[in-house]
């Protein structure tokens, strides 16, 4: 046989088992995923007595699970932990209910939320045909969370850091969308990269019977890394 003939045939013959090898990859049924995620959170409320204060850097990270039920779609479970928040200015005087009692704040007061939540995002994964060594997805889902621990600072009366649960809603629910590509290093290890936008549905804040009710709602877009195993 010529020497050309078997560096084709060679070449055909590795080519083939790579494609066989990530096929086999590509057609794993359950996968799971530590992420972490760096983004940028704002709080967003339609009333004209309160503004949009700047934006603040958060992060979030946690394990997923996806799982292939067709070739193209996946279903994705997971739980994070989101420290996440926003900046509200208060164009009316504002009345906090604080731990050591109630306080006014002066109109024109910026209130910076600082947030955690425990997160278990649900989603479905729509999956591209694997080209080479990476797959691009997009997924779309909701994202039940559950406050463990809220802080604020205030611009007025020197508030920093003060204790602030009983001013921010228990439970809140929001949706996520992400386009993003997946990797691959071997047979059962991936790189994964996606941008995420979130908004929550409901009210950030709770209220109390001095102030004005509102409906005040974090958004939050970051990059989302992960490592699929």
């Amino acid at each position: 046989m010529h020497m050309k003939t078997k560096v084709f045939l060679a070449a055909i013959i590795l080519l083939f088992g790579s494609t066989l090898l990530h096929a086999q990859h590509s057609d794993r049924r359950v996968s799971f995923a530590f992420s972490l995620q760096p983004h940028l959170n704002w709080i967003h409320a339609d009333e004209s007595f309160l503004g949009q204060g700047p934006v603040r850097l958060g992060t979030e990270g946690g394990l997923r699970m996806d799982y292939k039920f067709e070739r193209f779609y996946a279903l994705s479970f997971g739980l994070n932990l989101n420290q996440t928040g926003g900046n509200i200015i208060y164009k009316d005087a504002l009345y906090l209910d604080l731990i050591h009692g109630h306080d006014i704040l002066q109109p024109g007061t910026r209130v910076t939320y600082r947030l955690q939540y425990v997160e278990i995002p649900v989603a479905l994964k729509f999956i591209m045909p694997e080209i080479g060594y990476s797959t691009l997805f997009a997924e779309i889902g909701l994202d039940p969370m559950f406050n463990t621990q809220a802080f604020i600072n205030a611009t007025d009366n020197n508030i920093e850091k003060e204790p602030f649960q009983q001013g921010v809603n228990k439970f809140n629910l929001a949706w996520h969308t992400g386009i993003g590509i997946n990797y691959s290093l071997g047979e059962r290890l991936s790189l994964q990269f996606a941008i995420v936008y979130k908004n929550t549905f409901l009210d950030v804040t709770r209220e109390n019977d001095s102030q004005k009710a509102d409906n005040a709602r974090i958004n939050q877009v970051g990059l989302n890394m992960g490592i699929v195993f």
